[in-house]
């Protein structure tokens, strides 16, 4: 886990780098996984949460390692890669709670957290897309594995996802969250196609299974 910190800026600052993005965010701790470019609906609800909302700065998801979501008690470990997320739509409710919708932007590597807000905030180092591959077999495998869940792709998904493949597959796949950050961490279009081929392979044992038809006893 990055280590805590209280070094740097006055309280509820923000510094920024040479290119503007800013290396203290707020950071939105949770069970899940997102992705750059992928959406998340989200339903903020507690105090510190909904302050971040007010405030309508970009935040950080990070997957949880240990702790909870809610509550008083504060999150015990997060993973170091997250994604930053946006705020592309927002809905308020009369109680005060919102229904937001965030978008993935890029991802970051988490080297310290603060307690100097409601909420956390983490100093970022920035990271750069994994290089890009053609891997028309990944497209293969993912019209199939989404085709087996109803949706079918038209047009066809590119030939070359391009960078993101990886995220794109771990963002559709119904996969646990730390096969999903692992994914976030590489964008490794091999462990993409692993997955892929181990979720396929799931669906077609059940639906072996639900073709089977066992033999009657004989009548009495």
């Amino acid at each position: 886990m990055p280590q805590r910190t209280r070094d740097g800026p006055p309280r509820g600052s923000v510094t920024s780098v040479a290119d503007s993005r800013p290396e203290l965010i707020p950071l939105f701790p949770l069970h899940a996984v997102l992705f750059p470019g992928a959406a998340m609906p989200l339903h903020v609800f507690e105090e510190r949460y909904r302050l971040l909302v007010r405030e309508r700065l970009d935040f950080g998801v990070v997957l949880i390692r240990q702790g909870s979501e809610v509550g008083a008690g504060r999150v015990e470990d997060l993973h170091e890669i997250g994604t930053l997320a946006t705020l592309e739509r927002v809905e308020a409710h009369p109680d005060g709670r919102y229904s937001v919708l965030a978008r993935g932007v890029e991802r970051f590597r988490l080297r310290s957290i603060e307690h100097d807000r409601p909420y956390l905030t983490g100093r970022v180092e920035w990271m750069s897309d994994p290089p890009a591959r053609a891997r028309p077999r990944l497209v293969v495998l993912l019209e199939r594995y989404l085709s087996a869940h109803g949706v079918e792709v038209t047009p066809q998904l590119a030939p070359d996802l391009g960078r993101r493949a990886a995220w794109l597959v771990g963002a559709v796949l119904q996969i646990e969250p730390a096969r999903r950050q692992e994914l976030l961490e590489t964008g490794d279009p091999d462990l993409a196609e692993r997955v892929l081929v181990d979720e396929l392979a799931k669906l077609d044992g059940i639906g072996r299974l639900g073709s089977f038809s066992p033999r009657q006893p004989p009548a009495n």
